[in-house]
Order: structure tokens, then C-alpha cells, then sequence
């Protein structure tokens, strides 16, 4: 990215995927976390001891950050209500500062747009946290992929869910601020599906709704959509916000050489089925016991790839 020995970054967002990136930002080695923002100042300064971040400034807001720390900061993370991606993102190119903005990018395509357009005049790295791609299960399934271990790729599932995500004044279930249930989960896989099997042409997708009497909001619960690639492949993708067993994974990549299917509940966390030989391989694809052992942790090569 540039050719400081030190890189020092401000993280905006003290929620739970800010303290995510910040544990992994903390991990690496080139790396400084010298201020974290947050409204919740009290939230910023405990995310800032846990990490052992001692000497980061806490800041209520991007702008009294530039204001007092505009030299001092190299990158930004940014991890908030999706509806405040493209103000601060652009706040933070505006500033001179390298991006790396959780996803989803941004809730409309204009928004996307102007980030896109506001990195390219700020000279500056912009990269959408698209993390499953470094989840070693579906990094290493395109990888077997693209090496023909399933023949020629025809169709694909994709399964993503688990219970309602409560955070901090409920903003997932304002449809206005999240994006609802494809925005948060969904756009993992439609993300990963493009990357390993080209671009959707077309999609014809179905959902659910449920309406919170408390709050009067309404919110999707459930989506499903079927994808036709430029490739020829069709994907199925499925996302969930209403199964209380706990958040879970899976695929299915079908060709005409054989399957690979995932679960992210069961000990193998891929397994190959060989077509014509009625042989099933698990275990014996290389996979770390975790996801998240510490040098395989995605969040953690997500960073370290920005920040190359």
C-alpha cells in the first residue's frame, strides 16, 4: 500500500464486527491502531484495552478524528450502520486516507458509485470487506474448482443463516439502515459465487417478511434467490434470519465430475464426492481445524491483504 514501516490506522465502529477487525488489525505487525471512534466513547476506550491498543485516542465522531489526527492516520476501518458507508468513506478518501469499509459496500448503486468515483480522485485504496473470501473452506473450493475436481461446475447451493442479529439500537431491523436480510447475509455468497463462477445475468429471487409489532418495523426475514451466470451455472442461494439453531453455513458445488459440499456444523468442513466411482472423500482436502485458528483467521488475511 505505501512504504511506511508502520501503518497506522483509525478504526470506526466499536460494535462487533469493529472489534473483530480491530483484534485482527492488532495482530499485524506493520500495523498501529492509533484512535478508535465511536458515538459510544465508553465502548471505543474498552475496545482500546482489550486490544491493548494503550495509546489509540478515542474520538466521538470521523470528523473530530480528522480534525485533531488528520496527519497521524494512514487507513481507516470502517464497521457501521450500512447506511453510513458512503459519507464516511468518502469523508475518509476526502481526507487522504486508505479504506477498507465492511460490507456491504453501500445500500444503493448510486452510493457505490460515488465511493468508487471518490477513491479513484483520492488516489487511494478502497476495498468492501468481503470476507468469505478468505474463509479458508471457500477459498480452497474455488481453488479445487478451478483445478477440475468437480469437472465442469453446473449448479451451486448456498445456505447462510442463523437467529436475528440485536445490535446496538436494533439498527438491523430498520430495513432503511441494513438493507435487510440479503444486504447482511446474502451478499456474502452472492459475492463469492460471482468470484468463482462469473458474473449473474439473471436472478429471480423470493422473501419473507415479518413485522415487529414493537417497533413497527418490517423486516426480511428470508430470501431466496436463483442465479443465472454468464458461465451457464445456476446458483441457489438461500439466507436466514429466523433459525434459532444458531448461525450455520453450507454449500453444494454440483458438476459433471463429481460434488463438493460444506457445513460449517460438522467436523469435515468439506467433502469431496467423486462422480462414477461412489466414493466419498472427507478429511482428505486440507483444512485447518478451525476457521479461525490464528494464521488462517479471515478477518486477520482480509487485513493483511489490504494492507499489502
Amino acid at each position: 500500500m505505501n512504504e511506511r514501516i508502520t501503518l497506522r490506522v483509525a478504526i470506526i465502529g466499536a460494535g462487533h464486527i469493529g472489534a473483530t477487525h480491530a483484534r485482527a488489525w492488532a495482530r499485524l505487525a506493520d500495523a498501529e491502531i492509533v484512535a478508535i471512534v465511536d458515538p459510544r466513547r465508553d465502548a471505543a476506550r474498552a475496545l482500546a484495552e482489550t486490544i491493548g491498543a494503550v495509546g489509540a485516542s478515542v474520538y466521538a465522531d470521523a470528523d473530530a478524528l480528522f480534525a485533531a489526527q488528520g496527519e497521524g492516520v494512514d487507513a481507516v476501518g470502517i464497521s457501521v450502520p450500512t447506511a453510513l458507508h458512503r459519507v464516511l468513506t468518502e469523508t475518509a478518501l476526502a481526507a487522504g486516507k486508505h479504506v477498507l469499509c465492511e460490507k456491504p459496500m453501500a445500500l444503493t448503486p448510486t452510493d457505490c458509485d460515488a465511493m468508487i468515483a471518490a477513491a479513484r480522485i483520492a488516489g487511494k485504496v478502497f476495498t468492501v470487506g468481503q470476507v468469505v473470501r478468505f474463509f479458508p473452506e471457500y477459498a480452497n473450493a474455488k481453488r479445487l474448482v478451478e483445478s477440475g475436481a468437480v469437472g465442469t461446475p453446473a449448479s451451486v447451493r448456498t445456505r447462510r443463516g442463523g437467529d436475528f442479529p440485536h445490535a446496538h439500537d436494533d439498527w438491523y431491523a430498520d430495513v432503511s439502515q441494513s438493507g435487510g436480510v440479503i444486504f447482511d447475509l446474502l451478499v456474502h455468497d452472492i459475492d463469492w459465487v460471482q468470484w468463482c463462477f462469473g458474473p449473474i445475468i439473471r436472478v429471480y429471487a423470493q422473501g419473507l417478511t415479518e413485522r415487529l409489532a414493537d417497533k413497527r418495523l418490517d423486516h426480511l426475514d428470508y430470501a431466496l434467490l436463483t442465479c443465472r451466470h454468464e458461465t451457464g451455472v445456476v446458483s441457489h442461494l438461500e439466507a436466514t434470519w429466523a433459525d434459532p439453531g444458531g448461525f450455520a453455513t453450507t454449500f453444494e458445488i454440483a458438476g459433471d465430475g463429481g460434488l463438493l459440499t460444506h457445513d460449517s456444523r460438522k467436523a469435515s468442513a468439506l467433502t469431496k464426492a467423486v462422480r462414477g466411482t461412489g466414493t466419498t472423500v472427507q478429511g482428505g482436502i486440507s483444512m485447518p481445524a478451525s476457521p479461525l485458528t490464528p494464521d488462517d483467521n479471515p478477518f486477520y488475511r482480509q487485513i493483511a491483504a489490504f494492507a499489502a
